[in-house]
């Protein structure tokens, strides 16, 4: 098992920045684009409007803004954030297309997509016409981005508005509920090593040519996948149930504690499986899933996390955090930003009074 050191760089956003570009907005989302360059995704929180009825319902998605933050923290230069405001998206996912470009890219539930980097950034055509469903994740595999979707969709990004769909061959009936067919999530060890997985066990096997079902040994409701450095797949689904295995051989992973979320993130990073929902984050060690000894802060970023180019990011409702050459690396605390906007000047605890544009 590898030893990952408890200490402790700040690099926390200054006051300026969390008050321009985060106040008032919660992570949803995280990527790592490289080692100097990673985005978050945030969505405004309705719930700090000052005119907000807990009783009264919530806005629809598409109506609330969001926000796609970048930081670039390249050694020995201050540190450069930024970030575009978008309005009239559903909820959003984020990946990173290698090939033909490295580029970020977003896209929302219902097929609208984002792009940034390589000289391009803007809004690219919707892809809502060429899903079954949703659009539910991201995944680069050999520096190309796929996407996963619901009516067991699958698709390859060629290029600027250019996708290849190669689900044409997956059998799904447009009566079969979404919920019970794939796809949540996929990932693959190669382009002719797919596994994709959702709905209720409904996992399929891709080798470049075909497509083949896999003989999953649990009906559970799947929300990730991640496919191992060890070569095995590990596939997550309600209260952190997991399973590893490959083909058409499966083991359930043990816990050591009930899980009460699902998770919303798994990846490989160092020598293990990481694991993380909204209410902390775990290892997979010897297929016994455990609480990862983490700094503190590290533990108040859970919620979602990215590994890449020797980084493992966190980022959650209360901050964000990293991991990198096992150094952990505090990036900010949410409620700690606030209170030090608040003490600055920056921000005195009045949001903008929204909420009376959704009442009837």
């Amino acid at each position: 098992m590898a030893i990952l050191a408890e200490y402790r760089e700040f690099i926390m956003i200054s006051t300026t920045d969390f008050s321009k570009r985060i106040v008032g907005y919660r992570l949803t989302d995280c990527i790592v684009r490289n080692k100097e360059t990673i985005f978050f995704i945030a969505s405004e929180d309705c719930t700090q409007w000052t005119d907000w009825e807990e009783d009264g319902g919530y806005p629809e998605e598409s109506a609330l803004y969001k926000r796609v933050i970048s930081l670039q923290m390249s050694r020995g230069q201050p540190q450069k954030w930024g970030n575009a405001t978008l309005h009239g998206y559903s909820r959003l996912t984020a990946g990173i297309s290698q090939v033909p470009k490295e580029q970020l890219i977003v896209g929302s539930l219902t097929g609208q997509i984002y792009i940034a980097g390589s000289g391009d950034i803007g809004a690219e055509d919707e892809i809502e016409s060429y899903l079954r469903g949703t659009l539910d994740s991201f995944s680069t595999i050999e520096g190309k981005l796929y996407i996963a979707g619901s009516g067991r969709t699958v698709g390859i990004r060629k290029g600027k508005n250019l996708w290849q769909w190669i689900s044409q061959d997956l059998p799904y009936d447009e009566k079969e509920d979404v919920f019970t067919a794939g796809f949540a999530s996929l990932d693959g060890f190669s382009q002719s090593d797919i596994y994709a997985a959702g709905g209720k066990g409904d996992v399929w096997h891709f080798n470049g040519k075909q497509w083949r079902h896999i003989d999953f040994p649990s009906n559970l409701r799947i929300e990730t996948i991640c496919c191992g450095g060890d070569g095995r797949v590990y596939i997550s689904g309600c209260e952190g149930h997991t399973f590893v295995g490959r083909g058409d051989t499966w083991k359930k992973v043990k816990t050591e504690d009930p899980i009460s979320l699902s998770f919303k993130d798994m990846a490989w990073y160092e020598d293990r499986v990481w694991c993380s929902n909204d209410y902390g984050v775990w290892w997979i060690v010897d297929d016994q899933l455990v609480k990862a000894t983490i700094p503190a802060f590290a533990q108040i970023s859970a919620g979602h996390l990215s590994a890449r180019d020797g980084v493992l990011l966190l980022a959650g409702f209360y901050g964000s955090a990293f991991l990198e050459k096992g150094q952990w690396h505090q990036i900010f605390s949410y409620n700690e930003m606030v209170d030090r906007c608040k003490a600055e000047g920056l921000y005195d605890g009045v949001l903008q009074a929204r909420w009376h544009e959704f009442k009837d």
